[in-house]
């Protein structure tokens, strides 16, 4: 179910783009319960990338009305995703010297010098016994093909993330590639500062972007 007054209340209470649908009856929303809850929201920074989006959603959801009222999250989900557009205007912030393509199949890195091709592979992300692991499953240099370039992994240590978070899958999809957090249940006040304290306590590594012109 959707609600445009849900959406815009939440988008000015959070002074930020939301978007918010749930599963379930009507019965159950105006008891306070929703069940499926997603919130997707606009505005996140993560380690320094600019975020697509950022989901949040829940298996159970419920709000208790009263001074403050209060919330309580049961199963909840995030998921962040960024988009190939935004990942060219970081490269060239950072003046990387190299390309990245986000596809289905997964990463394609390429080098070129002079606008000639030095280098290409292409490599998915997943997450293996704990670890990052980058995975090429192609990879040419000078034009010839690296038939031995899927027998070698990289395997990186995960981002430190708070001890109530945990990255739980990684999926490529053409323009895109998306991360999908698991966070522990919780329960908290609504009251201001309510977005700020979850970040603290979920993504201390997370920063909301600032409007433009500040």
């Amino acid at each position: 179910m959707r609600s445009d007054a849900i959406d815009q209340l939440l988008s000015s209470y959070l002074r930020q783009p939301a978007k918010v649908s749930w599963n379930g009856a009507i019965g159950d929303s105006v008891r306070g319960i929703f069940e499926g809850g997603r919130i997707e929201l606009a505005g996140i920074s993560v380690l320094a990338l600019p975020f697509d989006r950022l989901v949040f959603e829940s298996d159970r959801f419920q709000l208790t009305p009263g001074l403050p009222a209060r919330i309580q999250v049961i199963g909840p989900r995030l998921e962040v995703s960024i988009d190939q557009r935004q990942l060219d205007r970081w490269l060239r912030r950072v003046r990387a010297p190299f390309e990245l393509a986000l596809q289905a199949e997964g990463i394609e890195f390429q080098i070129a010098l002079a606008g000639f091709p030095i280098s290409r592979t292409l490599t998915t992300l997943e997450i293996a016994r704990g670890w990052l692991a980058l995975k090429p499953r192609h990879a040419e240099f000078m034009g010839l093909q690296n038939r031995l370039a899927s027998l070698f992994r990289t395997y990186l240590p995960m981002p430190r993330l708070a001890p109530q978070t945990r990255i739980t899958a990684i999926r490529h999809i053409e323009g895109a590639i998306r991360f999908e957090l698991t966070l522990d249940d919780f329960e908290d006040e609504i009251s201001p500062g309510l977005v700020d304290r979850l970040q603290s306590r979920f993504l201390p590594f997370a920063r909301r972007r600032a409007p433009p012109g500040t």
